[in-house]
């Protein structure tokens, strides 16, 4: 099944936000703000009225909106025509539409390299 074909199971509509880690087991839109991280276990959207301040994470991520963030998918990212990418590509394929813009290294051809491990904090008691 194509990624276009897949309804998103989950979706942050416009005007709604979150903050912090994002997990979705499977298909998602996002087309309003999330800052922090998100991890698709499925195809990833992110619509013209998203605005994002994350690391992406998915098999298939297609932009249309604002990400400031690295980008990472396991098989391809495309970029619409009114993205907007301040951040790195890495993905296997990756295709630009005439007018989206993308300020980061762009690495395609292979998988993308693992994502950096999350600092460990140690908890002390007083």
């Amino acid at each position: 099944m194509r990624a276009l074909d897949q309804a998103p199971e989950a979706i942050l509509k416009p005007g709604m936000e979150f903050c912090g880690v994002l997990v979705l087991p499977g298909p998602g839109r996002i087309d309003g703000c999330v800052r922090g991280e998100i991890i698709a276990g499925g195809p990833l959207w992110i619509g013209e009225a998203g605005e994002v301040e994350a690391d992406l994470e998915g098999d298939v991520v297609i932009v249309a909106g604002r990400v400031k963030g690295d980008v990472r998918a396991s098989e391809r990212i495309e970029l619409r025509a009114t993205a907007r990418v301040e951040g790195g590509l890495w993905a296997p394929r990756v295709a630009l539409a005439e007018g989206s813009s993308v300020n980061g290294p762009c690495v395609c051809g292979s998988a993308p390299p693992a994502r950096p491990a999350a600092p460990k904090t140690l908890l002390r008691s007083p």
